[in-house]
């Protein structure tokens, strides 16, 4: 494909561009099969096919992709939360999804209420097997 093909309108480089949402965000870890069964079992998200390199997951009709990375680098130092994904829980299932992740062994990193103007609500953290930080929001 040639700079030609991909023109077709006049544009000019402060233009910006009509996105209509994201499609999905991919997550890296060392063992995508592995963490499939994490994502769909703890956090109760479908797996739509795993391949050789990738998990693709569906979380109520939002999707992200596992992405098998030997090399997988813990995007967060033990105990931080600054880069996370998010996921949601309606406020009754809260409460509930803090005694799933207990019983399950696995620790929660931050928990917080107050302070939160853009996305408001319970905020409790985790990191997965490779360190992933996830959030679980009401």
């Amino acid at each position: 494909m040639n700079d030609t093909a991909l023109v077709t309108t006049e544009v000019s480089a402060s233009d910006t561009i009509r996105t209509t949402g994201i499609l999905h965000f991919t997550i890296g870890v060392r063992d995508h099969v592995a963490a499939s069964k994490f994502y769909s079992e703890v956090l109760g998200c479908k797996i739509i096919r795993i391949g050789t390199r990738y998990a693709f997951m569906n979380c109520s009709g939002s999707y992200f992709v596992l992405a098998r990375m030997p090399n997988h680098v813990n995007p967060n130092l033990p105990g931080e939360d600054a880069h996370h994904h998010a996921f949601m829980v309606v406020p009754e299932e809260f409460d509930r999804a803090l005694a799933i992740m207990k019983a399950r062994g696995v620790e929660m990193v931050k928990y917080s209420d107050e302070g939160h103007v853009t996305f408001p609500g319970r905020h409790a953290y985790f990191h997965d097997a490779d360190g992933n930080c996830i959030e679980i929001i009401d």
